[in-house]
């Protein structure tokens, strides 16, 4: 069956437009045919297309599925955006496959770029949710600096990840003692954190953490704390 982005009304759905020429050009979906369709809401509708028109697509609900693909626990991880956007669009696709819960992009002391386009980045996290089945869209907060970040965190468990040379615990190991604990991650850049930016997030809570015996680019740091972060109950 196949899976499109859309919207709620009432008992029906509606495709995105950016889905409709999808499915109507390219599947050549015809009224009667039966999809999934995915509105961020934890929530996916198993419909039945009743309208089919170049610019609209609509269905009727035939059953609601509730927490669809839910991720338990809650993982935010906030990073500071590489360079390369490539690398960070396929850190978000990736995130949202593996199951992240929340993403803030964060401006850092040695941050290598400072413009973020947070329209094309939901985009790809839509088309991760419908490609990996997860009912509940992440939240993508605002790009950020680093100090609002640490002003703001709510999670009861914070970590920052670090090349600095400092005594620090395994991220594996840390998820692991508290599973269910509310998590969020701070994932540097490729210069990392400054040594001020350490202390100051210590002065907030975070603990150090590492992230296995290997030094890691930007995007892989952050998967391999998503992922972590999966393994935590197994």
């Amino acid at each position: 069956m196949h899976s499109f982005w859309g919207y709620r009304e009432g008992t029906q759905v509606h495709l995105d437009p950016e889905e409709v020429v999808h499915a109507t050009k390219v599947l050549r979906l015809e009224s009667g045919a039966e999809v999934l369709v995915f509105d961020g809401s934890g929530s996916v509708y198993m419909s039945r297309i009743e309208s089919v028109s170049k610019r609209h697509v609509s269905a009727s609900i035939l059953e609601e599925l509730p927490e669809y693909g839910a991720v338990t626990g809650h993982l935010h991880i906030a990073i500071a955006p590489t360079k390369n956007v490539d690398r960070m669009h396929f850190f978000l696709e990736k995130a949202v496959e593996i199951g992240v819960h929340a993403v803030t992009p964060i401006w850092t002391f040695h941050s290598e770029r400072k413009h973020w386009n947070a329209e094309k980045a939901l985009k790809i996290m839509k088309g991760a949710c419908t490609q990996s089945h997860k009912g509940r869209l992440p939240l993508l907060h605002s790009a950020q600096p680093l100090e609002a970040l640490l002003k703001g965190a709510q999670e009861e468990k914070r970590y920052i990840a670090t090349c600095l040379d400092r005594p620090k615990n395994s991220l594996v190991e840390a998820f692991a003692a508290a599973p269910m604990a509310t998590s969020l991650v701070l994932i540097g850049p490729e210069g990392d954190f400054s040594e001020a930016e350490y202390r100051q997030s210590e002065a907030f809570g975070f603990q150090h953490v590492h992230l296995g015996p290997h030094r890691l680019r930007t995007e892989t740091a952050g998967l391999y704390a998503v992922a972590a972060f999966a393994q935590r109950t197994l």
